[in-house]
């Protein structure tokens, strides 16, 4: 086990590289890193149409949209707040649009915060394939990886040595470049039924006053 490159590489017995974790492994698999950054840009996007699908379900000024939003924090609060506010004014065709576009954003938005927010891992034995590492997975190996400094030259050295090296085989949830491009193109997907039910619901709105 090292830290080189500010990741953690583990090795087996016969000093074989079974698995390496940081951020610098998504520029080992080509087309990996552009298809992440793809995630986030496209994410953005989808994010910025909810703040305006909300801004036109509350049918007011810009400034009191804005508060509203910057009183919520974050895309999971805000799509609470407007299907909430959708159910109480909408209704047929229009309520269907609106909660379809939120329904789609809450599944893509677990896919999302897995590529965004966990770390990645190469294996050895796979090369086009890189694995997601969970923070409290992450957390759990470095505190095994304590135990193993902490009892250095003891007899229970070699049993939390044993217990840190299963951690390669719990690492099992690898995406392909491919299955992360898929991930963009459900996000803008996404993005695109937002616009779709802004649009709609405003319209109609416009239409109510005149």
């Amino acid at each position: 086990m090292s830290n080189e490159n500010h990741g953690l590489q583990i090795f087996d017995e016969g000093g074989n590289l079974l698995i390496e974790v940081g951020p610098y492994v998504v520029g080992e698999v080509q087309g990996f890193a552009a298809a992440v950054g793809a995630v986030a840009s496209t994410w953005a996007q989808a994010e910025i149409n909810l703040n305006c699908l909300f801004a036109v379900l509350l049918n007011t000024t810009p400034e009191v949209a804005e508060a509203r939003l910057k009183k919520y924090g974050t895309a999971k609060k805000a799509t609470d707040e407007a299907r909430r506010i959708a159910v109480e004014n909408l209704s047929g065709l229009e309520l269907k649009i609106v909660n379809e576009a939120l329904d789609s954003l809450d599944a893509v938005r677990l896919l999302r915060n897995r590529v965004q927010h966990d770390t990645w891992a190469r294996k050895a034995a796979d090369r086009n394939r890189l694995y997601r590492v969970h923070r409290d997975q992450y957390l759990a190996f470095s505190l095994k990886l304590l135990d193993v400094q902490q009892l250095a030259g003891t007899p229970g050295e070699s049993d939390a040595i044993r217990e840190a090296m299963r951690f390669p085989g719990e690492i099992s949830e690898g995406y392909s470049v491919s299955e992360v491009e898929k991930i963009a193109g459900d996000i803008d997907a996404v993005s695109k039924l937002l616009l779709q039910a802004m649009f709609t619901i405003r319209i109609s709105q416009v239409r109510a006053s005149s």
